[in-house]
């Protein structure tokens, strides 16, 4: 078996291919377009690894580059993502040597890194935490991530908040400087990697949120595409939120402008959203957003003696995307 990072670029096809049969349907559509455009995002180097076998693919991981603000203090940094092993190159331990490889880049680049894993996989849970302990990394915790769902209903009060898409990008960015609350690990895109979103195979806006006459708000969303055994639905979602002083009015604001944006085109009536663990709880339920079931634990990994940037093993919670 030859194990080797890549220019995920490069493999895109490849991964694809490991991807679509690692993962059994309901799962995210893999396809090489979507790989190429989230592992080609600016920021830090790109980092991928690829398992072959007589060269074919077998197993494949990598990581997205993104940028993180904690307190004050912005880094550049990894979403770890893509874990996966074609069945037929099971039971090798392929995993855990995918694991070992990427994070032996990880540690080399001295960045913050967030790995989201499902609550409910214990096996998979375990597997991260014995690959980051090998690699000589620390892995702090975050606060779980409950996905909820959102249906319009016909003849509700509409909220004072009114989010719509975002003519300027600034405003985007403003309102993303503006969220301080310093138990989270903030998604801090540039002007660059939001310019880069919207270049999303798939749909995408960028809503700004705006209360009497200011902006209070922003989110990014997307109509994301959901393989299934009846073929490729096509769900509205909410990919991260940014609300610095958040309402119930204005997390409910961003789910009905998700709805909206997509009409039309989406195949489901209900918006999905993946994270809101940085929203105070007590808001979800009285803007419309009810738990789904699905949740996935954050984790943040960091390299010893303190990570290059800020102390981000003190976060508790973050906003970035699920991938």
């Amino acid at each position: 078996m030859q194990i080797e990072r890549v220019d995920p670029l490069a493999v895109a096809e490849e991964a694809s291919l490991v991807l679509r049969e690692a993962w059994p349907p309901p799962v995210l559509h893999y396809t090489a377009d979507y790989l190429r455009w989230q592992l080609g995002f600016p920021g830090a180097a790109p980092l991928a690894v690829l398992a072959r076998e007589g060269g074919e693919p077998a197993g494949f991981i990598g990581v997205a580059p993104r940028r993180f603000r904690f307190r004050g203090v912005t880094s550049d940094g990894y979403l770890l993502s893509f874990l996966s092993v074609r069945p037929k190159f099971r039971g090798q331990g392929l995993a855990g040597r995918l694991y070992a490889e990427v994070f032996a880049g990880v540690r080399a680049s001295g960045l913050p890194t967030v790995v989201f894993v499902e609550a409910r996989s214990a096996p998979a849970q375990h597997l991260l935490a014995k690959a980051v302990e090998r690699a000589g990394l620390s892995m702090k915790r975050l606060a779980a991530c409950q996905n909820h769902g959102f249906v319009p209903r016909a003849g509700a009060a509409p909220p004072r908040a009114v989010a719509a898409p975002a003519a300027d990008l600034d405003d985007v960015l403003a309102a993303m400087a503006a969220c301080r609350d310093e138990r989270v690990l903030w998604a801090a895109p540039d002007a660059a990697q939001l310019e880069h979103s919207l270049r999303d195979p798939r749909p995408r806006r960028l809503l700004r949120v705006e209360e009497a006459g200011r902006t209070v708000g922003a989110a990014a969303v997307f109509l994301s595409e959901i393989a299934t055994a009846r073929g490729i639905e096509l769900v509205p979602t909410v990919d991260a939120i940014f609300l610095p002083e958040p309402t119930a009015d204005r997390v409910a604001a961003v789910l009905r402008a998700t709805s909206e944006a997509f009409a039309g085109q989406a195949t489901v009536p209900a918006v999905s959203a993946p994270n809101l663990a940085a929203l105070p709880p007590e808001h979800l339920r009285p803007a419309g957003a009810r738990p789904t079931g699905a949740t996935f634990d954050a984790f943040v990994v960091r390299s010893p003696g303190g990570q290059r940037g800020g102390p981000w093993g003190d976060a508790e919670v973050t906003n970035l995307e699920i991938v």
